[in-house]
Order: C-alpha cells, then sequence, then structure tokens
C-alpha cells in the first residue's frame, strides 16, 4: 500500500478507536429513564454529539474534500455567471458541481440545496400540460395502466403511444463522419454490460413504428415496458394466471431485444426482471403487510376471488420491480455515467420526492430520441455476434448494399416466427424442460458483457454492420423534422457553435463535416450530436459521451422519473407493501454503494457469484478499471476481481444415517462458517462456533467444563427464576382487568440477554440498581443479532456487507468489554484499564466463571473471543423457545398443552425431564432450521456416497427428525429417547450440549405454562408472523424486521392469561 494510503488507514484507526471511547462513556453516563428510548434507537447510529462529529470526520476523509483548488473550476463559475443563458459546456460547470455535492456532508442542508437545484433543471422544449394532483384511489390508478395510461390523473390518455436546408445524402454522411475506423476502448473502462442495460433503458423509453416514424408505441415512462409489453394483449400473454400474480419463466414481450447481444434479453428477462418479479410476487404474497396480512392459496378461490387475488398480486409486484428497475438507473447506471463509482462514493441523485406544483408530466419529442443512438459503443465482441446475426438473416450480403427496406421486411419477420413468448430463444441458449435457461450459462452470458470494455463514443465509431440503422435514423429525424444541433444547443441553455473545428477539433472530421453542411447552423441534430467531440475522463464524467449528449441526458433521466407518479406521490409502503417498499430502494450500505445490479444478479443466478465478487456488485466497468479505481482509493482488498467459475452443484443429504454421518465427519467436511469467523478476528483462535478444528473443540470444551459443568442445576433454576420475574414484570392489564397480556419474544429476549450479560460475559446492563451500566436489552439483542446472522444465516445479499461489517465493529466492542470483566475478576492489568471498568460496570456473577478461565492458562484474548462466541451462540435460545410455545399453542396440540400445564404445576421431580421431552419434540417437528449447509475440504467417502474438495452439502435436518424408529415420527412423544434426534442446529446445542440447553429451555417452558389459562392473544397479535422463504435459506420460517430484512428471528407473539 502507498504511503498516503497507510497514513490513512492510520488515522482512521485512531479515530475510530476514539469514537468507540466516547460511546462507551455516553452509554455509561446515559439516564436508566432513557430506557422507552433504546426500543426505537437505530443501532448503527452513533447518538452522542462527539461521535457524530468523530464519525462524520472519518467519512469525509474517505469521500475528499468537497471541492479541491481547480482553476478549471473557477473559469467554469465566471463562464456561468457572465453567460448564464449560453453557457460553455467545455468549461464542465456541471461536472464539478456534481463532484462536490458528491462530497459534501449525507444529509447536510447544503446537499439537499445542492440536490434541489439539479433536479429543478428543466430547459427542455417538453410539451407541456397540467400538473397531476397527489393521487386518486382506487385499482384503476392505484396500479400501472399496461399501456401507461391513467400516470396523468387529470388527461389519463396523455401518455399512452399516440396513434430547411438540403440536406447530404444519408449514405454518405454515413461514410464520411460516422462509419468505425478502429475499436477504440472507451476512456473511462464501461463495460460492454453498461450499454446492454443503456439498451433496455432506451428501448423502455422509445418504440418507434416502423409504418410510420413519427409514432412512439411506448409510453414516456421508465416502467420495464419490454418486460410487461405496451398494451394489455401484450401483457396477458406473459402472465400465468393462475392467481398467484407470476409470469411465465424467463418471459418478456419485445421482440427488438432479440436481435441485440444476449447480455441485453439475460439482464431483462431471462435471470434477472422477470425471475426477481416473481420473487417479488412470492414475498408480496407470503410476507403479512399492513393491508391484512398473507394471501390465500389460489387452489381454495372461487374463480372469481382467484382473479382478484391475481390482479393485486400481479400489479404489486409489477409497481415493486418498476421501482427496483428505476433503482438501478439512478444508483449502478448514474453512478456509471457520473464517474462518480470509481471514487467509491454512495451519492446519487434522488428525484422520489412529491410532485409540486411546478413539476409537469410530459411527452419527450423527436429529439431526444436522438440522444441515444450510442451504435460508437459497440464493443468488439457485441460487434462480432451482430455480424453473425445479420449474416444468418441476410446470408453474405454485403453490409453496405442491405437497403432500409430489407432491414424492416427481415426485421417483421423474424420477430413474428414464433408466436409464443415463452418459447422465444436467444444467444445460442436453450431452454430446458422446465421452460428456463440454464443459470450457469447466462451467468456466464454477464461476465463476459462485464468483461469487454466498450467503445469509445466517437466520429467514425459507428460498425459498418450497423450501416443501415444509421442510415433508418438519420432518415427518422429528418422525417420528424427535428432542430439542427445548434438550435438544439440554445434550447437546453447551451453555447452555439460558431465553427465545425469548435464542434470537433480533429481536422479531418470537422473539413469532412464543412463539405457536407457548409455551415455549423445546418449541421443536423442526429449527425451532430454522434460526431461531436467527446468529453475526457475527469471527476464528474464517466460516461464520455459528446459534450451535449452529456447535458442533455441528465435533465432527461431526472424528467422521465419526476414525472411519473408511481415513482413520486404514490411511492408508498401502501402500494408496494413495507417489504416491496424496502427491498426496492437503495441501499447506500452494499457493496457497490446503493448499487441494485449485484443484488438482482446474486438473488436470480444463486451460486454463480462469490459475494464479494466485483463482476457482481460492479458489472457497468470492467474488472480491470474497477482494480485501479479502488487501488486509488484503498478498497480493493474487499473485493475479489477474478473472474467467476461454475459452481459445483449442491448435494443434498436427507437420510437420518446419512447425516449424522456426515455431521460427524469433521475431518474432511467442515461447516461454512470459518470464513466469516475469519473476516471478523482473522486467523486467531478463540471464537470457536464454526467448530472445525482442533483449536475451535477445545475451546467449546473450555467453555463447557467452566460454565456448565461446575453449575450443577444452578441455571436451570436461573431460567425458571428469570423467566417467572419477567413474565409479571412486562405484563399489561387489558380494560376488563380479568386478564393480562405480554409479547413473550420480549419476555424471551430479555430472559437470553440477562443470561449472557450477567452469568457469561459481565456486559453490564443499564437498569435502576446498575445506572452505569452500558447497555439496554434490546440494543445488546441488537448487537448479537448482527453477529449472529453474520456468522450463520443466509442473508439477502444486500444486506451483507453492512452485517458483516456491524457484526466486526460490534464483536470488537464487546470484547472490549468482556476483557474488561476478565481484568476485573482476575485483579489484573493497569490502573488505566482498572478505571476504565468504572464505566463498565462489570458484574459479579460472572467473576467465578472469568477466574476459572484464567486458570487454563490460555491466552486472555483467546478466552474472551471464546467467551463471546458462547454469547453469540445463546442467541439461538430466543427462535427455540418460541417455537415450542407457539407449537403447543396450536388448537392441534391442545391435548399436549393440557399435559404441559398439568406437569408446570407438578411437583414431580421427574416434571421437568418430561417437559424436556416436549421441547426435543416440539423442535423435531417445528424446526429452527430446515437444512444446515457443509463443505467438503478433502476427498472423502461417507455411506458410499464420494465427495470431492470443494463440495456443497445440503443436509436436511427437519427430514433426518422425522426418520425416528420405531415410534411414529410425525406425532408428539416427550419420551421419545434423547440420543434418537440429529442435529438441531449449528449454534447453541453444538455449543452448549442438547442436554444442558433442552433442561433449561424446560424450566423456561414451564415458567410460561404455569400462567392461568395461557392463550394467544386477541386476533392476530396472538399469531406468529412468520413466512417460508423459497429462496434457497436453511432456516425453516423467517421473519420480517423493523429494518425489512428477512431473519430466522421471531419479532412478536402477543400471549394473555387471567389474572
Amino acid at each position: 500500500m502507498s504511503e498516503p494510503g497507510l497514513a490513512y488507514r492510520a488515522v482512521d484507526a485512531s479515530l475510530g478507536a476514539l469514537s468507540h471511547l466516547a460511546t462507551s462513556i455516553d452509554n455509561s453516563l446515559r439516564p436508566v429513564t432513557a430506557n422507552a428510548n433504546a426500543y426505537s434507537r437505530d443501532p448503527d447510529q452513533e447518538v452522542n454529539a462527539a461521535t457524530a462529529v468523530i464519525e462524520g470526520f472519518r467519512r469525509q476523509l474517505r469521500l475528499g474534500i468537497p471541492i479541491a483548488p481547480d482553476i478549471q473550476a473557477v473559469y467554469s463559475v465566471v463562464d456561468a455567471i457572465q453567460n448564464s443563458k449560453s453557457l460553455d459546456d467545455r468549461k464542465m460547470l456541471l461536472e464539478h458541481a456534481l463532484v462536490f455535492m458528491s462530497r459534501l456532508p449525507r444529509g447536510s442542508a447544503l446537499a439537499q440545496k445542492g440536490q434541489d437545484a439539479v433536479i429543478s433543471m428543466r430547459k427542455f422544449k417538453y410539451i407541456r400540460i397540467c400538473p397531476s394532483p397527489a393521487t386518486y384511489v382506487g385499482d384503476a390508478y392505484r396500479f400501472r395502466a399496461a399501456d401507461g395510461g391513467n400516470n396523468n390523473l387529470l388527461i389519463p390518455d396523455l401518455d399512452s403511444p399516440p396513434p430547411s436546408a438540403e440536406l447530404p445524402d444519408p449514405e454518405l454522411v454515413f461514410e464520411c463522419l460516422l462509419k468505425r475506423d478502429k475499436v477504440t476502448p472507451h476512456p473511462a473502462g464501461l463495460s460492454a454490460m453498461f450499454f446492454s442495460f443503456a439498451t433496455l433503458v432506451i428501448h423502455t423509453c422509445f418504440r418507434t413504428n416502423h409504418r410510420d416514424v413519427t409514432i412512439n408505441e411506448t409510453s414516456s415512462y421508465v416502467d420495464l415496458a419490454p418486460l410487461y409489453g405496451n398494451n394489455q394483449e401484450d401483457q396477458d400473454s406473459v402472465r400465468r394466471w393462475d392467481g398467484t400474480g407470476r409470469l411465465k419463466e424467463d418471459v418478456f414481450t419485445e421482440n427488438r431485444l432479440l436481435f441485440l447481444p444476449p447480455a441485453v434479453c439475460t439482464i431483462l428477462g431471462n435471470s434477472a426482471h422477470a425471475t426477481t418479479r416473481n420473487l417479488a410476487v412470492h414475498r408480496s404474497q407470503a410476507v403479512p403487510d399492513q393491508r391484512g396480512g398473507q394471501f390465500r392459496d389460489p387452489e381454495t378461490l372461487k374463480e372469481e376471488q382467484r382473479k382478484q387475488q391475481d390482479h393485486v398480486l400481479f400489479n404489486t409486484a409489477r409497481l415493486i420491480n418498476v421501482g427496483f428497475f428505476v433503482s438501478i438507473v439512478l444508483g449502478d447506471y448514474l453512478a456509471s455515467i457520473l464517474g462518480i463509482v470509481r471514487e467509491g462514493s454512495d451519492w446519487s441523485l434522488n428525484p422520489f420526492q412529491d410532485i409540486v406544483q411546478s413539476e409537469r408530466n410530459h411527452v419527450p419529442r423527436g429529439k431526444f430520441n436522438l440522444l441515444y443512438h450510442w451504435h460508437s459503443t459497440t464493443s468488439a465482441i457485441d460487434e462480432q455476434w451482430t455480424e453473425g446475426v445479420f449474416r444468418k438473416i441476410f446470408g453474405d450480403k454485403p453490409f453496405e448494399q442491405i437497403t432500409p427496406g430489407e432491414f424492416a421486411k427481415a426485421s417483421a419477420l423474424v420477430a413474428s416466427a414464433e408466436p409464443d413468448k415463452a418459447k422465444w430463444e436467444f444467444g445460442g441458449m436453450k431452454r430446458g424442460s422446465d421452460g428456463r435457461f440454464n443459470d450457469a450459462e447466462l451467468a456466464q452470458t454477464i461476465i463476459n458483457a462485464t468483461s469487454h470494455v466498450a467503445s469509445a463514443f466517437k466520429a467514425r465509431g459507428t460498425p459498418p454492420v450497423l450501416r443501415v440503422v444509421e442510415i433508418l435514423g438519420i432518415m427518422s429525424s429528418r422525417k420528424w423534422g427535428v432542430c439542427s444541433l445548434n438550435e438544439f444547443r440554445k434550447f437546453i441553455g447551451l453555447k452555439p457553435y460558431d465553427s465545425f473545428t469548435e464542434w470537433n477539433s480533429d481536422p479531418e472530421i470537422a473539413t469532412a463535416a464543412m463539405r457536407l453542411y457548409k455551415h455549423p447552423d445546418n449541421l443536423e441534430l442526429y449527425v451532430g450530436l454522434q460526431a461531436e467531440e467527446t468529453k475526457p475522463v475527469v471527476p464528474g464524467a464517466g460516461l464520455c459521451p459528446g459534450y451535449t449528449i452529456s447535458r442533455a441526458i441528465l435533465s432527461d433521466a431526472i424528467t422521465l422519473t419526476r414525472g411519473d407518479r408511481y415513482l413520486t406521490t404514490d411511492w408508498t409502503t401502501n402500494n408496494l407493501t413495507c417489504w416491496g417498499f424496502d427491498d426496492a430502494t437503495r441501499d447506500i450500505e452494499n457493496p457497490s454503494f446503493g448499487g441494485m445490479l449485484g443484488k438482482l444478479f446474486y438473488r436470480t443466478l444463486p451460486g454463480q457469484f462469490p459475494e464479494n465478487s466485483i463482476y457482481l456488485w460492479f458489472p457497468l466497468m470492467t474488472p480491470d478499471a474497477m482494480k485501479t479505481n479502488f487501488t486509488k482509493v484503498g478498497i480493493a482488498g474487499d473485493y475479489d476481481f477474478s473472474r467467476p467459475t461454475a459452481p459445483q452443484p449442491v448435494q443434498d443429504v436427507t437420510s437420518r444415517a446419512h447425516v449424522m454421518d456426515v455431521i460427524m465427519e469433521t475431518a474432511c467436511i467442515h461447516t461454512p462458517y470459518g470464513k466469516k469467523v475469519q473476516a471478523m478476528f482473522d486467523k486467531d483462535p478463540g471464537f470457536f462456533l464454526a467448530l472445525n478444528d482442533e483449536h475451535d473443540h477445545t475451546f467449546k470444551t473450555i467453555i463447557y467444563q467452566n460454565l456448565i459443568a461446575p453449575s450443577g442445576t444452578y441455571f436451570q433454576s436461573y431460567f425458571y427464576e428469570v423467566t417467572k420475574t419477567l413474565l409479571q414484570d412486562m405484563s399489561y392489564t387489558l380494560g376488563s382487568h380479568q386478564s393480562k397480556c405480554l409479547d413473550i419474544v420480549d419476555v424471551f429476549e430479555n430472559v437470553v440477554m440477562r443470561f449472557v450479560s450477567e452469568e457469561i460475559g459481565g456486559l453490564s446492563l443499564k437498569s435502576e440498581s446498575n445506572p452505569r451500566g452500558l447497555y439496554f436489552e434490546r440494543e445488546l439483542r441488537d448487537m448479537i443479532d448482527d453477529i449472529y446472522m453474520h456468522v450463520f444465516t443466509d442473508i439477502d445479499i444486500q444486506h451483507i456487507f453492512r452485517i458483516a461489517k456491524n457484526a466486526k465493529s460490534f464483536s470488537k466492542r464487546l470484547l472490549l468489554h468482556i476483557n474488561q470483566t476478565y481484568i476485573a475478576a482476575n485483579g489484573l492489568g493497569p490502573i488505566t484499564e482498572r478505571i476504565f471498568g468504572f464505566f463498565s460496570g462489570t458484574g459479579r456473577p460472572s467473576y467465578d466463571f472469568m477466574r476459572r478461565l484464567h486458570k487454563t492458562g490460555k491466552p486472555k484474548d483467546q478466552l474472551c473471543k471464546a467467551v463471546l462466541a458462547a454469547i453469540v451462540a445463546s442467541f439461538e435460545y430466543v427462535p427455540a423457545l418460541i417455537n415450542v410455545v407457539n407449537f403447543y399453542l396450536d388448537p392441534a396440540q391442545a391435548e399436549h398443552k393440557t399435559q404441559l400445564v398439568a406437569l408446570a404445576s407438578s411437583k414431580d421431580p421427574q416434571a421437568n425431564n418430561v417437559i424436556a421431552g416436549y421441547v426435543r419434540e416440539a423442535l423435531r417437528l417445528d424446526p429452527l432450521f430446515s437444512h444446515a449447509r457443509r463443505v467438503v475440504v478433502e476427498n472423502t467417502s461417507v455411506k458410499g456416497s464420494n465427495y470431492k474438495r470443494g463440495d456443497s452439502l445440503f443436509l436436511s435436518i427437519a427430514d433426518s427428525n422425522l426418520d425416528v424408529s420405531p415410534l411414529p415420527f410425525v406425532s408428539v412423544d416427550p419420551r421419545r429417547p434423547a440420543d434418537s434426534y440429529t442435529l438441531m442446529g449449528d449454534g447453541l446445542h453444538r455449543c452448549f450440549s442438547d442436554e444442558f440447553v433442552h433442561s433449561t429451555m424446560a424450566c423456561a417452558v414451564r415458567a410460561v405454562f404455569q400462567l392461568n389459562n395461557i392463550r394467544r392473544g386477541p386476533g392476530k397479535s396472538g399469531i406468529l408472523k412468520r413466512f417460508t422463504d423459497s429462496d434457497g435459506t436453511t432456516a425453516s420460517s423467517c421473519y420480517l424486521n423493523s429494518k425489512q430484512i428477512i431473519t430466522p428471528f421471531p419479532t412478536s407473539l402477543t400471549l394473555q392469561y387471567d389474572v
């Protein structure tokens, strides 16, 4: 690393330590009465002023100062003042302004004013109409119409597709100014994938009718028309109509895309948007939301009910998917256009704000279509592919002899060859028997397009094969009667060109244009845009097209989104659902700084990309360019720049005997948690939860021998007494005063937080008796939650980096306080560390445990990591206890509930053992995890099955736990032998032993069922709000937390009992 980079890391580390100290002192000094506010506090945000200042300064160091001393910036400002209506865009005023805004502190007043100023740029010749009111109610207005109508509510049909001087010959213009002379790599490193995505955006907004080129057949909105169609007939042809709201497999409606490089189709329908749209349907159907909960199985519905449910699900998912697409445009796409992706910046324009009176819907004139004819950027690989398509259609006919009429006729013939859109194929790929394309082939299409650099914008840049397409573009623009280049520049407030050399400084290009057009005022818009001199690679510029295109497309993109009420006033959780709203919104904490394509590809092509692959997170730039960019800003080490390889297929292991043998084969088959643990602690042993090597098992044994073995029945009594106390403390009286309610999730969370803080780690909780404690229960829970999620759970890709970052930060913070407990318990450390213990309020109950650990002779730091591992594993108690209580409150288990109630009040010394049997049975029939993952690290054979190094195994825990002989496996039998169960999970049970876990759980469950007439709470409050996620996760059931992240941890379950 360079010396400046090392210096930055050193300064950042020092500031981070200072920030942590400020936070710890602030936490300690908070009043106990702040506990109520702690429940609404976001643990990711530091709240005290000192920490906020330090963290803000750290972020600003990474981004750089907002504006560097640059004489060019001064010139641009002076020009803007002197020529406000005729700016010289060569002075780069807009680029300097965008760079300045991207480096401002996030959320500052100045940053917001800058956003407003850019979004308000309106110097375009759009047809203006009346502003839309806020919104109307009813399904006719709540969802997008197939043809784009009803968007402007006062004129609902407005946006539906509506039924000079002598110029040189188009063929001559092409040969002189447009025909490619050589391939020039894009100067900023944009990939071929960037322009495949750009093609999709362009085809969303423009569809010229070949019989009448004055007609645009699509709406003027960024609404994924190529996927959904431009009319109801097209839309109906890709839907299933089965009550689920889903599309057919790998389908889209736009036949023009079949002529284009395969990456375009891959992005749109066959790997990405069609699939993620069906995921949106699934999640909208499965995840309960504010509008009344889950949808019903279509098989149970009457025809009219099924149609209505299909209508709502389809259109809700469409709103989510279009919003997702627009977020890609404003995230990945715009970041590449502006070049801010090169700096690792998360800044972007945010046009998702309410439409004010001055905002107008619009219909773009033909001149704006001409901004997007980017044929010169065709990469070498896409040029070869296009030549192959043309030869397949036109045979050996030379490209220069293909006429516009022949092209239009051939296009129509090819497009109508297969009427069934579900049978369309492209790029040489074939559909499988299920109607889908192969994931590995689709992934390779994306990888190939990402790895190849696009060509630069330039005069004489259009491949010869596209000659007929360019000629059609020139002819169409003339038929539309669009203005000249200079007139267009005046329209958008730019200085007109006085000479051809000012337009393009290349003497050869300027001379050719002068011979053809005589005077700059005669230069037609289409040709003038394509052959204009291009913008250099500078901060604020990444697309680097001609200057006029660069200035126009930014405001055009803003106008397209600002004029769409579904992206402004109707961009609400009510229309998209809470999950959908969050899913379609940019997350600036993800690995691509708010990009969305990585999330899309990882989700729809599972297993095809490593989690930190540069191909996944930045596909619009070439890996070589991103490696150079990220090396400069010091973050290249966070990403994998190697080309992704096809993954090994996942092998299912289902039988009980086979599952048990695989679990026991720890030498050659490991858990997948080791890499995640190393990401937090490098290779330093202690945090043993991976349980893959000798060190892991050593520290697991140390914890068991020093925490559990000496305790006798202490912890069983502890769980019972603490649960019983909290059940009373956290109950509230109903209006009748005859019953009370409580949230059993909150109760069990507090039980576990007290257990890990008081008895294991000495992580002092703030209370009336301990006012200098560091954490409220909910704060500590959130910290442990993120660490557990990072190690054990299948997290949605967009949250992986953020949760990993939180896990590392929270681990360091908790280890510091565990270390203070260890030092205080054993009388170690200098006086300064003992003074710091005053602020951490170390708890006494854990001291004996810490002293026993000290006697093992193991290094202090490693022992503290082992303690943290035990704390994290304990978090699994919460969902396990909830599953048990929920299981026996089900009406189908009424008989067993009655027996549990009797056992809970029984004085029989064997009652706890029987309750523990009920606990095991509930976890067998309603398990926390349906599967467990394993990775083969050395070639081995298990039960006659041969496994190779690198193989991935998916162990069916749920199925294997049903394979219990000789007793019936579907019935509850609390006296089933304890050794007849397989793995219950990779965390809690493997850390503490099944016997300890089930006996302590039995005591907590006993306290619950001692409550008089314990039952579910009224209405939906007494229903566990969970769903099954079909996205390949190991959890049996999933929940949606307050951040709209899907987790395996329950959020709320209200119980009621009589006083």
